[in-house]
């Protein structure tokens, strides 16, 4: 391909990541707005919930704890516990944006200089803008799957926006226990062996922590990867059929099973790669997206339109993340 051809498909690629970045900002931006700033949105916001089920989602095998009752005698507000989870979203932005190594706009830049793909493993927003797009493409094709089979999909059969607030507190929740409880402790055991084994002269103590909050982290620390490539590939894949398996028996019918696991796999590949922020920035915006759009359709919102614009640019990056990891993995 010649050079200037080659210079302007990698500034097409870089334009749609952009578009991606700053639709996902405006989105959210908006979604705060109809929440906080609206009628029907101040209606939920100022809500106390009483028996509301803030699902600590079949976290203790499959058990859901009600703790609508201790909201209620500490008088917290639907609308106070979204803006904690807010900021822990936009923690995990901000951690992303300038980690591991360097910027988002300084990685965008040096996408289109380079013209490859070696950029994004030096900034994690970047990486995970394309593994949504990826996400997207192959829960679409999972989904005419089970449709064409004819299994049920299930699911709420109306987005309201208190189904807004019940999404990014599940993402806040759902990250704490299928990735940093269900994989961390374990990679932090497998790493601290490999300290003995080898001698390594790195605290237990600090290499198990980073196991939770970043493994990939922690994989530098312990001196050896490949000794652990498997069992991290077990993690993964048992920890996706988990959250499947758990959200076909909370909310949705087994023609979802398939969607959920991929998800599932997205999400906990973040996790190893990009730490608990990768993973929560991913599942945040995954559900908040989601739902922002459902709703800006129901109500006919018309100025949230635009945002629906992000469904067809996330699926091109989606085919293009996917042909060029194949031509760079096969290199």
């Amino acid at each position: 391909m010649p050079g200037i051809l080659r210079k302007f498909v990698w500034l097409i690629i870089s334009s749609l990541i952009f578009f991606v970045f700053l639709a996902v900002i405006l989105g959210f931006v908006y979604g705060v707005g109809i929440l906080f700033f609206t009628p029907e949105g101040q209606v939920i916001v100022n809500i106390v919930p009483s028996g509301f089920l803030f699902y600590i989602f079949y976290y203790v095998g499959f058990i859901v704890f009600d703790i609508g009752w201790l909201l209620q005698a500490g008088s917290i507000s639907i609308g106070l516990i979204f803006i904690l989870c807010c900021i822990i979203y936009l923690i995990s932005l901000v951690l992303l944006f300038f980690r591991p190594t360097t910027n988002f706009f300084s990685k965008l830049k040096t996408l289109i200089q380079q013209a490859t793909l070696e950029p994004c493993e030096e900034n994690g927003l970047l990486s995970i803008l394309i593994f949504l797009g990826v996400n997207y493409i192959f829960i679409y094709i999972s989904i005419i799957i089970v449709t064409f089979i004819g299994l049920p999909l299930g699911g709420p059969t109306t987005i309201t926006l208190l189904f807004i607030i019940e999404g990014v507190l599940a993402a806040v929740l759902e990250e704490f226990w299928f990735r940093l409880i269900l994989i961390g402790p374990w990679l932090g055991i497998g790493y601290c062996y490999f300290l003995r084994k080898y001698s390594i002269p790195e605290s237990y103590g600090k290499t198990f922590l980073a196991a939770l909050i970043n493994p990939d982290h922690a994989r530098k620390l312990s001196g050896k990867y490949a000794g652990l490539y498997r069992f991290e590939i077990f993690l993964l894949i048992a920890s996706a059929a988990y959250f499947g398996i758990l959200h076909v028996i909370g909310m949705w019918e087994i023609g979802f099973l398939p969607v959920a696991i991929i998800g599932g796999v997205f999400l906990a590949y973040s996790y190893l790669k990009y730490g608990i922020k990768g993973s929560l920035f991913f599942h945040w915006t995954f559900n908040f997206i989601q739902t922002i759009a459902a709703v800006t359709i129901q109500e006919g919102i018309i100025i949230g339109f635009g945002i629906l614009l992000i469904y067809p640019a996330w699926l091109i990056l989606g085919v293009v993340g996917i042909v060029l990891g194949l031509i760079y993995t096969r290199k």
